[in-house]
């Protein structure tokens, strides 16, 4: 697959690291990272969710998130993602995830039923995270 319209642009704020239990990880470190973000373009919304991300040796990591976006109109979009991330200098990973979408919403329903990507940064020194929502085609 690969992007096509670009649905929006995010940019986020990390707010808060917590490690989590290490039991059955097979020595690798887990954390909850919560952030709050927004977006511009098509999607534009104001965002809170957690990542729940899973360090591998190699310096990978695969995610799960949960969030709430919330459209400038108000409505209220749940979603998830997941995907992994690569290392990059000086605390800063790159990652890529799928994303799904669920609206209560008629104006959001083709949100259901859109492949999404979802490519960027995090920097954990900077606390912060940038990226884009695709379109897959």
């Amino acid at each position: 697959m690969r992007a096509g319209e670009l649905l929006c642009e995010y940019t986020g704020s990390i707010t808060s690291v917590k490690v989590l239990p290490f039991e059955g990880t097979d020595h690798a470190a887990r954390y909850e990272v919560t952030q709050t973000g927004s977006s511009t373009g098509k999607l534009s919304v104001s965002a809170v969710g957690s990542n729940y991300v899973q360090m591998h040796p190699d310096g990978t990591s695969t995610t799960r998130y949960y969030g709430i976006w919330t459209t400038h109109d108000g409505v209220a979009l749940l979603v998830e993602s997941g995907g992994m991330s690569v290392p990059l200098a000086g605390g800063r990973v790159r990652f890529g995830t799928t994303v799904k979408f669920r609206s209560p919403s008629e104006s959001y329903a083709w949100l259901a039923t859109t492949m999404c990507g979802f490519e960027g940064e995090g920097d954990f020194s900077a606390m912060s995270i940038t990226g884009r929502v695709h379109e897959w085609i």
